[in-house]
């Protein structure tokens, strides 16, 4: 058998041998494999595995003091690592991954809330949570916010599940 046969041959037998792995049935985790649609994951990686600037991959807040207690439809969401910041006249508190489409495989973890820094109660602020590998987009709703933290509720847009919860800066 030539050398090129004999490469294509042993190429064959380790793919057919790696189909039988777990490894191979699962795919690289979304951390792995940031490849646009290339990722067969069922869950999300933590927020410090993604990178900022690959595909998909705006923005990471996964180190500061934040946590975020939300509830979707009843199911409890703890989340923690974000940071709190007033700044051009706007108070915001981001945590977790700041993804886009491209990003293959389920959204990681996101929380951002954006009010007129001058305000302590809000009502429509641009407020966005993902969780459980699914975006929700809260266009509807209002809380309270203070330097020390706050509460929020609404209804997630397109898919009316109640949305409540409270955060700490």
């Amino acid at each position: 058998m030539d050398t090129n046969r004999l490469i294509a041959v042993l190429a064959c037998a380790l793919s057919l041998a790696a189909c039988g792995r777990d490894g191979a049935r699962t795919g690289a985790s979304s951390a792995e494999s940031h490849a646009p649609g290339t990722t067969l994951a069922t869950t999300a990686g933590a927020c410090g595995t993604y990178t900022p600037g690959t595909p998909g991959v705006i923005r990471t807040f996964c180190n500061g003091p934040v946590t975020v207690k939300a509830f979707v439809a009843g199911k409890e969401y703890d989340l923690s690592g974000g940071t709190c910041a007033t700044e051009a006249g706007l108070f915001n508190v981001n945590l977790g991954v700041v993804s886009t489409a491209d990003l293959g495989g389920p959204r990681p973890d996101y929380f951002g809330l954006s009010v007129p820094s001058e305000t302590s109660h809000f009502s429509n602020a641009t407020l966005t949570l993902n969780v459980g590998g699914k975006a929700y987009a809260l266009t509807s709703n209002s809380g309270d916010v203070s330097p020390a933290g706050g509460t929020f509720t609404g209804a997630a847009m397109g898919d009316s599940a109640p949305v409540t919860g409270s955060f700490t800066c």
